[in-house]
């Protein structure tokens, strides 16, 4: 039905992007991989969008690619509570502080009541401390 939609519609992103999430359901990562992508490509500016092509790359093990991705998204939506999370949970887990603290930094500024984003925060400054 979703490839019947994208062969009519004008509207093309979100029929993308369904079926790449519906795809991903089925475990078909690298068919749903160009889906997500399609999604991106057509809806630039549509940080969702960007946001969970970004995910599933790094879920693919595309670490590089997804975080660029995430990273371009953030650069047209810098104040973007999930694609900072994701950034700076990402970095962490890579085991790069110094790009998670700053990440993170941005998150705590821009989620100033956000008791979530300061413990993160707070947590990737204490590895830091602990490696001086």
């Amino acid at each position: 039905m979703l490839r019947r939609g994208l062969a009519a519609a004008t509207a093309k992103a979100t029929l993308h992007h369904a079926l790449g999430l519906n795809l991903a359901r089925q475990k078909r990562s690298d068919d749903a991989l160009t889906e997500l992508k399609n999604a991106t490509l057509l809806e630039p500016d549509n940080a969702r969008f960007a946001y969970v092509y970004g995910v599933a790359l790094l879920s693919a093990t595309r670490d590089q690619e997804g975080l660029e991705v995430l990273d371009g998204a953030l650069a047209k939506r810098p104040g973007d509570r999930e694609l900072l999370v994701a950034l700076a949970t990402t970095c962490r887990d890579r085991g790069d502080f110094e790009h998670a603290r700053d990440y993170a930094r941005r998150l705590a500024a821009v989620s100033p009541g956000d008791d979530g984003a300061q413990k993160l925060l707070e947590q990737i400054e204490a590895v830091l401390q602990g490696q001086r």
